[in-house]
């Protein structure tokens, strides 16, 4: 899951001598609580990052309006009948951002090798990347031996010096995967171990963006704050935790975009003072997803603001997690009583309108998402008679909750007033989110667990397989916290990944879904929505199914 961070949009008052007469009139303004963590693709993984990280580079392939996948900097595809090759061709005119020696622009040419060695850098355990952990990256032939083959180079590596050092380098330069294959400049093909399905939403993340080594071998970890893309967008200046400045692309491949001249970012405004300055016009857009509910329903709902108030679903699950190898939770009696027990509607009040009561794991907007699948409602007496069936004893469990955010906490408090009056007694820990992800990932472990996840990319895969399948337990660092397995469960998921016929595979996503929900698992809270306003002279922007910023679209108009 990619780590979520608060995201706020907007304009604002400029530090450090900077004003907003110095911008000019194309400059869109943005204001971000968090910093970037990073603008290296590699280690693009969270939502203060892939935005700007989107701005500097490009992959083979995107989504469009609708989430669909369309070439990039490829010019065309090919998929085999049997889904296990991916063939593309480049396009002749895309070129990196500037030289690394000479730093003249435009750059050299980006090339087929530039994605193979983008993807054999994240494959690489010596990156530390995220991306070394996604499942869809080792579908392709050879890639988990080349991942280990790089490892125990790694270790020779370090252990040696001079020559012999230099030596295990060349070697290890020389590794390649064996299911991609370049063909010259303009060809690159991937052959698979089997169909994937998802195959395409991997290439389509930053992992898998263009990226020229010389600047990589140049820079080393540094190569983080010197981004050399081919992005419509090219990196000016970047204090950390304080500005963020990015110039229009005059080589970028596609003339149409960006709509905007210039970036201005300021990191570390409040919510609270980021709506003050959109009020009086020095913020251009507004994420009030996580505003305070009283300043939230005041825009929202205010008549200046109509038509310029966008909302759609953020694409997640929030949801309470039940470890069912540990009892009483191995029960799936229990299970159920607790789904009925919790009042959700009071849990979703809480954030005052931004947020719609789950069905299943699901978000609406999702391929595959379905409207009519069996909901549990508040019914509290059918709870004591679902505990009575399952001869439940009380004892105490802890509920785990992280601290990050204040939702959190209203939503634990909740949840154990309502398991408290059917007879359940629980405690509740709060904690910091990196804490509460290590010990809910590890088996045997915890009872309860308060979670959150956002989409990877928009296929039902990314729910469904990763939350559910017995193939995403492991030890520690579990995707699947719920610890669940149900053999039909895991046959459908495992057949779907490999369905080439989109309907059909989507309808055993949704009979996996129905058998999941009647097992209870999770006791499943909501969904959260986005909601986004802006100033009149802003045009372009949409909420995306995907992206959680696509600024290239976004022109203004003072």
């Amino acid at each position: 899951m990619r780590r979520l961070f608060l995201f706020t949009l907007g304009a604002a008052l400029f530090l450090g001598g900077c004003s907003s007469q110095h911008l000019s009139e194309k400059t869109l303004r943005v204001a971000v609580e968090s910093d970037a963590s990073t603008l290296d693709p590699a280690y693009a993984y969270d939502t203060s990052s892939i935005p700007f990280v989107r701005l500097l580079y490009r992959g083979l392939v995107d989504y469009d309006e609708k989430a669909g996948i369309v070439d990039e900097v490829a010019q065309s595809h090919l998929v085999s009948q049997d889904g296990k090759v991916y063939w593309f061709k480049l396009r002749p005119d895309v070129r990196f951002h500037h030289d690394e020696a000479t730093r003249k622009t435009p750059g050299r040419r980006v090339v087929a090798d530039d994605f193979r060695f983008a993807i054999q850098r994240i494959l690489d355990p010596a990156t530390a990347s995220d991306g070394l952990a996604l499942s869809g990256y080792h579908a392709i032939d050879g890639a988990t031996a080349y991942s280990e083959a790089c490892k125990e180079l790694n270790k020779k590596i370090d252990a040696a010096n001079g020559k012999p050092k230099e030596t295990l380098q060349k070697q290890k330069a020389a590794l390649r995967i064996k299911g991609i294959e370049v063909k010259g400049e303009d060809e690159i093909i991937f052959r698979l171990k089997k169909a994937d399905a998802t195959f395409f939403n991997y290439l389509a993340l930053p992992f898998a963006y263009a990226v020229p080594h010389e600047s990589v071998e140049k820079w080393g970890k540094d190569f983080r704050d010197h981004p050399n893309g081919c992005g419509p967008f090219t990196l000016e200046r970047w204090v950390h935790d304080a500005t963020l400045t990015l110039v229009k692309n005059p080589h970028y491949y596609n003339p149409e975009f960006p709509k905007s001249d210039r970036i201005y970012v300021e990191i570390g405004n409040s919510p609270t003072l980021q709506i003050m300055r959109f009020e009086r016009g020095e913020v251009d857009m507004l994420d009030i997803s996580a505003a305070f509910p009283p300043d939230f329903l005041r825009l929202r709902d205010s008549k200046k603001w109509q038509g310029n108030v966008l909302h759609g679903p953020m694409m997640d699950i929030r949801y309470m997690c039940l470890n069912n190898e540990l009892p009483p939770l191995d029960n799936v009696l229990v299970r159920r009583a607790m789904n009925y027990a919790i009042k959700r509607e009071r849990i979703a009040s809480f954030l005052a309108g931004r947020a719609t009561i789950a069905r299943g794991a699901l978000p609406p907007g999702m391929p595959g998402y379905n409207n009519k699948l069996f909901r549990y409602d508040y019914n509290p007496d059918k709870a004591k008679a679902l505990l009575k069936q399952a001869n439940y004893q009380d004892k105490p469990m802890t509920l785990w909750y992280s601290t990050r955010e204040g939702w959190y906490e209203k939503a634990a408090q909740s949840i154990q007033q309502d398991l408290k009056a059917v007879g359940m007694t629980i405690d509740l820990k709060g904690v910091r989110y990196p804490e509460l992800k290590a010990q809910a990932g590890k088996r045997k472990n915890l009872h309860l667990s308060l979670m959150g996840w956002l989409q990877d990319f928009p296929d039902p895969s990314n729910f469904l397989d990763v939350l559910f399948n017995e193939a995403s337990i492991t030890p520690t660092a579990s995707q699947n916290r719920a610890f669940y397995s149900n053999p039909k469960v895991n046959q459908l998921l495992n057949e779907a990944l490999t369905e080439s016929n989109r309907p059909r595979r989507l309808q055993m996503y949704q009979e996996a879904e129905k058998i999941i929900v009647d097992d209870a698992p999770w006791v499943f809270l909501h969904h959260t929505e986005r909601y986004v306003v802006h100033q009149p002279w802003i045009t372009g922007y949409t909420i995306h199914p995907m992206w959680s910023e696509r600024y290239e679209f976004v022109g203004v108009n003072r």
